[in-house]
């Protein structure tokens, strides 16, 4: 997965360094894919419940939260495998985040994978387009954020890798559902966890405060935020 880490006026890249490594570190540790990562470890039955990093503790139990709290719809259990990685993205790019932060950066920008954390503590306003999964030459909207986070989900990039867990099927109602609010993570959860719902997603994403969605159907955009982008301009709490 490409990640991209811009910090304006950068005079030590070690800062950008240090962020980069972190992400590695969470990479090793959490990977579905890397046969001695933590969670390849924990799903042969190696490792259990009890005897899991903190770490590894603290992201299955949010990722229950998360289940909890989406009626389902996003899971990190399908069958008798563990994969956090529809949390752990979010996180690690709120880590990354933590470390630029820790040292001295207040001003900058993480992507990685259609999600984004924007932070500026100056009049920076960082300029994000929506791209349309129909047309990768076409951006269907625009937004200038100062703080703030868009997350993306879709299957137009990589297939059928969301699954609806009600139907145990690859969701496929919508094209794309884009979610922008305050947090990463939680912005990273309601995008996956909409999509999977389909149509009714971004009514779910509605009732979340302080987040707002753009959904693209294969009939329609439907776009709960182009008529509030004032809001955005402004830049989110």
């Amino acid at each position: 997965m490409a990640v991209t880490i811009e910090v304006p006026q950068l005079k030590n890249e070690s800062v950008v360094k240090a962020a980069f490594d972190r992400l590695r570190a969470i990479d090793r540790q959490f990977s579905p894919y890397k046969k001695n990562s933590e969670l390849s470890k924990y799903n042969r039955g190696e490792l259990n419940e009890l005897t899991l990093s903190p770490e590894m503790k603290f992201i299955l139990h949010a990722c229950r939260r998360a289940e909890e709290k989406t009626d389902g719809y996003f899971s990190a259990w399908y069958g008798d495998s563990c994969d956090p990685s529809g949390y752990v993205k979010g996180w690690a790019i709120a880590e990354a985040g933590r470390v630029l932060e820790s040292k001295g950066q207040k001003t900058y920008s993480i992507y990685a994978g259609g999600d984004i954390l924007c932070r500026s503590s100056s009049d920076k306003i960082w300029k994000i387009g929506i791209q349309d999964p129909t047309d990768k030459q076409r951006i269907l909207n625009k937004l200038s954020i100062s703080n703030g986070a868009v997350a993306t989900s879709g299957n137009y990039e990589r297939g059928g890798h969301i699954i609806n867990p009600k139907t145990k099927k690859p969701a496929d109602e919508i094209l794309s559902i884009t979610v922008v609010g305050p947090d990463i993570i939680s912005a990273d959860v309601l995008a996956t966890a909409a999509f999977a719902m389909g149509k009714k997603g971004i009514d779910f994403v509605k009732k979340q405060k302080d987040y707002e969605a753009l959904a693209v159907t294969r009939e329609v955009v439907r776009n709960d935020f182009l008529a509030r982008q004032t809001h955005f301009k402004q830049g989110l709490p």
